[in-house]
């Protein structure tokens, strides 16, 4: 994050939107909207030059693809992570959604509270997927597991679900009880919801706030 706080571009070729978007960016006071831009190469040719550390980026935009612009911005040079924003959640597929440069989705519906709390979790380094994309993955025959690409993270997640203790997780996977807790925590932070009790209890179809939960 840079000395006057984390620095965000707005790509979406809806206007209102970017303005609306900037509007509830901008109140939080460690968040710097420094790029609008109405295209994906607006955004390629942007972000570099404007210093853009987490860039949302809309999923359904004319000229280019959402690939086509995380590869792009990749080429530049560039270390800005992204944030998929759109109003279709099954236009994300969870399985290989979220790569290296792409760390999370987001619908347009969600709370201005909850985009600013996942543009600091994914300028973090958390990625994270809105409850709604989840749920659309489960629908299709996509498990839970199939997003957490860390086999350490899928073992901690499958104790939880057992009603594993910290110490417990910790002997079984050979870690301190202190790197359990931190898991716990980042799986919280990442499925959405508070707690021990309400990850052990998560599933596709569980119906929980939009987006993520500080």
């Amino acid at each position: 994050m840079s000395a006057g706080g984390i620095r965000v571009g707005i790509c979406d070729d809806s206007e209102q939107v970017r303005r609306q978007t900037g509007v509830f960016l901008s109140a939080a006071p460690d968040l710097l909207v420094c790029g609008m831009y109405g295209s994906g190469r607006d955004a390629i040719a942007g972000v570099p030059r404007d210093d853009i550390e987490v860039l949302l980026l809309d999923v359904r935009m004319p000229g280019m693809t959402r690939p086509a612009v995380a590869s792009g911005l990749a080429a530049s040079g560039s270390n800005c992570k992204i944030l998929y924003v759109t109003s279709y959640p099954d236009e994300v597929p969870v399985r290989g959604a979220l790569r290296q440069t792409v760390l999370g989705a987001l619908t347009k519906d969600v709370r201005p509270e909850n985009m600013v709390s996942a543009v600091r979790l994914v300028a973090s380094g958390v990625s994270l997927l809105a409850p709604e994309f989840i749920r659309e993955s489960a629908a299709g025959g996509e498990g839970l597991m199939d997003w957490l690409a860390d086999p350490r993270e899928r073992e901690v997640f499958r104790l939880v679900q057992t009603g594993a203790t910290n110490a417990r997780i910790a002997e079984e996977l050979n870690m301190s009880t202190s790197w359990a807790k931190q898991t716990i925590s980042a799986l919280c932070r990442r499925f959405g919801v508070k707690g021990r009790a309400a990850l052990a209890a998560y599933s596709g179809g569980a119906a929980f706030d939009h987006g993520v939960r500080n």
